[in-house]
């Protein structure tokens, strides 16, 4: 996979460690271990073709912006207004998933 997004773990005061998710041309988003769990999960889901749904979507309660993709029959396209958009094939999105489930953990 091409380096197509950076997710570092940093200490936020009272919201504890939080996961924060950077794609190139995008602004970080911050996750709480909860939303990187239903994140992953939901990314998880439409990888797998398990879920019919046609967006992921989560305002993260410690970011300033949204997380949103659109999914598409090659995989996903993560969407911010006034920016680029930035394609994941499904191998992509497995791996943020992954990424996103690990933190989540706790681990």
């Amino acid at each position: 996979m091409s380096q197509k997004f950076s997710f570092t773990e940093t200490p936020r005061g009272a919201f504890g460690v939080l996961a924060i998710l950077h794609f190139p041309g995008q602004p970080a988003r911050g996750f709480t271990r909860q939303e990187a769990t239903i994140v992953a999960r939901a990314l998880k889901a439409v990888a797998q073709g398990t879920s019919a749904e046609h967006q992921v979507y989560m305002s993260p309660i410690a970011s300033d912006h949204d997380f949103e993709a659109r999914v598409a029959e090659t995989g996903i396209v993560v969407i911010s207004d006034g920016c680029v958009d930035v394609q994941f094939d499904w191998n992509d999105v497995g791996a943020l998933s992954r990424r996103f489930e690990s933190f989540g953990s706790g681990g």
